[in-house]
């Protein structure tokens, strides 16, 4: 008989969760508590929010706001500026940290001091570039060395990668389900047809794998036509929530020559299932399938067939496949001096377009006509696009265009079957605004910011009367200040209490009694009927500590559920009910108890099988562990060999060559 122990090493940031309005997407670490003190700052970082006072004299409003946050330590903060790891000590002095490679592109914080690097490539003339870089990598920020390493990454194929990447940036990223969607766009150079290919590059990677997330990569890539003729500028996912499942699709900008831009809704079936499907014809030898490195070099390299699972180790081969969009339309960003209603994002329509009108008209709806007040379809240097989304129960789209004027930007709002309803702010004249719109979390908001003057604005979002029942009004709404009373949900204001078990209470359960020969069902009657969306919410039903129900079921107007007790614990318990997301941060759990008790008498445990049974675990975990020292010494030396260290180029690069780690232990 021979026993094997795998030992896998991983370096795993913890397991974390977005709130709920950041859910799809959190590219802002900065925001303010009070406009009146611009000095006390709100810190966020992979769910959590820390508040921090800087002075002006370490650091201004206009630069601060551009911060990239990656831990939230008050006496070490570090972050990322203007493509420089920093790190300010003791709210008072900030200094540079140590890093051999270069930082170029985006920042996407996990916590734990990890962050996701996406650098931004510009290399037109095609030059050898130093330091080497990668096209993703895993930082890690040690804030007692003041150092950042890379402790993961996908780097270059070959040595001369750089003679076939002109452009190489993230344009987007959208994160939800445990999932990361990187938007890259690329231009690639094919040294065998002397041509340029710009495509849109979607690459997935699994969150739950941890420090291992850039080795579960998969790719779609697209390429059209009108990509090679016209420069991309621009490209945002746009996720519309209130479909079941959302609809997915890319909005891009091109700029043309003359400087005229084109908004096109490129639009992608089955988002999710696409990259597994992708993994899983690859494994299968598929023909059309390659991997992404080969690809960038205009090499061809077909899968190699192996078994798929899904999120699993790819050990950097990166499956990839191009695809076609299931259609694409044009989109006209043009809006009346006030509020305007422009077509739905997501629908066809026919359009009419004069000097003084834009006339736009979908299928089945009335035609509507707005009077133009401005055009946004020339030169994306002065203006963009740019969207968020509230998930699950407000299901929302936000879309921003941005200017560097105030007075012409747009702030743009949708809900299912609605128009997209934009909005002209006409308060304040500030222009040289940075093309941003920042979100301030607490209180719930909006802010712009100059670019040198340290002038800001801010708005305000108004959502509490959004909530439709006193359930959604206390889970999702207490933590931006609402509050449920006289059958609303409100904007608490300070002199307003609120207070506990309103939202529903337990009216009665049966039976009163559990014992071994009894039925294990337990039925409860609610004072009124729960409205859950059991792909969000769901109830956790216990008597005691240790009782609690399994298979639970509403009746069909949602007021009476039934469960099936599991008993561990005999005594008289009162059954308490909670309701719960726990797919947010920052989500409330509403509970209400009963006002009657049930009696419950346990079954008698075995103890004599449960102390064989452990007496038997414990001496087969002994013979692993004496075996697992004999080698411990050998499989520390093949896991020092994970990281090559090159002494030309003074950088940690991930070795491909890895083989799979075990011991081979002989039964003793």
């Amino acid at each position: 008989m021979q026993f094997f122990l795998s030992i896998e090493y991983s370096f795993s940031f913890k397991r974390f969760k977005q709130n709920r309005l950041t859910y799809y997407k959190a590219p802002d670490s900065v925001s303010f508590r009070s406009e009146k003190n611009l000095t006390s700052y709100d810190f966020y970082v992979a769910g959590e929010i820390k508040t921090i006072d800087i002075p002006t004299s370490v650091v201004n409003l206009s630069e601060i706001v551009n911060w990239k946050v990656v831990n939230l330590k008050k006496d070490r903060l570090m972050f990322v500026h203007k493509n420089k790891p920093k790190i300010l000590i003791n709210q008072k002095t900030i200094e540079d940290m140590e890093y051999s490679g270069k930082l170029s592109g985006s920042i996407i914080a996990f916590g734990d001091n990890e962050a996701l690097h996406v650098p931004t490539i510009f290399n037109p003339d095609l030059t050898k570039s130093v330091p080497e870089w990668n096209y993703i990598e895993l930082l890690y920020f040690d804030d007692e060395n003041v150092k950042v390493s890379v402790k993961r990454s996908l780097p270059w194929l070959k040595e001369d990668d750089w003679k076939f990447i002109k452009e190489w940036k993230m344009m987007d990223y959208i994160h939800f389900d445990d999932k990361l969607y990187l938007l890259i766009k690329r231009s690639i150079w094919n040294e065998k047809t002397k041509n340029v290919t710009q495509e849109i590059s979607i690459i997935r990677l699994c969150l739950d794998k941890g420090s291992e997330l850039i080795s579960s990569a998969v790719e779609i890539r697209y390429n059209r036509p009108e990509f090679q003729t016209n420069q991309i500028t621009g490209a945002i996912f746009i996720c519309l929530t209130f479909y079941k499942p959302a609809k997915i699709l890319l909005l891009v900008t091109k700029e043309a020559s003359n400087k005229s831009l084109v908004h096109t809704r490129y639009f992608i079936d089955h988002f999710v299932s696409l990259f597994d499907k992708t993994g899983q014809e690859c494994a299968s030898g598929a023909n059309n399938h390659t991997l992404m490195r080969y690809h960038l070099r205009s090499e061809t390299r077909s899968c190699q067939k192996t078994t798929y699972k899904n999120c699993s180790s790819n050990k950097n081969i990166v499956p990839s496949v191009e695809l076609n969009f299931e259609r694409n339309l044009d989109y006209h960003f043009i809006f009346a001096y006030g509020k305007s209603r422009n077509p739905d994002i997501e629908d066809d329509y026919n359009n009419y377009i004069n000097e003084t009108h834009f006339c736009h008209q979908t299928i089945g709806y009335a035609q509507n006509c707005i009077e133009i007040h401005k055009n946004f379809n020339y030169d994306s240097s002065i203006q963009n696009v740019e969207a968020f989304f509230n998930g699950y129960p407000l299901n929302r789209l936000h879309l921003i265009y941005n200017s560097l004027r105030y007075n012409e930007s747009r702030y743009c709002s949708q809900l299912k079957n609605h128009y997209l309803t934009c909005h002209k702010d006409d308060i304040s004249p500030m222009d040289d605004l940075q093309l941003h719109q920042y979100f301030n979390d607490v209180p719930l908001g909006y802010f712009r910011v100059t670019k040198d003057t340290n002038q800001i604005i801010f708005g305000s979002y108004l959502f509490c009367h959004e909530y439709k029942s006193c359930n959604h009004c206390l889970m999702y709404g207490i933590s931006t200040d609402c509050i449920w009373s006289d059958s609303r949900c409100k904007k608490k204001i300070d002199n307003v209490t609120q207070s506990v078990d309103i939202c529903f209470k337990v009216a009665r359960i049966s039976p009163l009694m559990f014992n071994s020969s009894s039925s294990e069902t337990l039925t409860i009657e609610f004072d009124r009927p729960l409205d859950l969306d059991d792909t969000q919410e769901y109830l956790d039903i216990k008597a005691g500590p240790h009782n609690y129900c399994t298979n639970i079921k509403p009746n069909l107007n949602g007021s009476i559920f039934n469960c099936s007790m599991r008993l561990f614990e005999s005594g008289k318990f009162k059954i308490s009910v909670s309701l719960r997301n726990d797919r947010y941060a920052d989500t409330i759990t509403l509970s209400a108890l009963s006002t009657e008790t049930v009696d419950i008498v346990a079954p008698e445990v075995d103890y004599s099988s449960i102390v064989i049974l452990s007496f038997l675990g414990l001496l087969l975990i002994s013979f692993l562990m004496i075996g697992y020292i004999r080698c411990n010494k050998q499989q520390f030396k093949k896991f020092k060999n994970i990281y090559k260290y090159d002494s030309n180029k003074n950088a940690r690069k991930f070795s491909t060559s890895r083989k799979k780690r075990g011991c081979k232990l002989k039964a003793l």
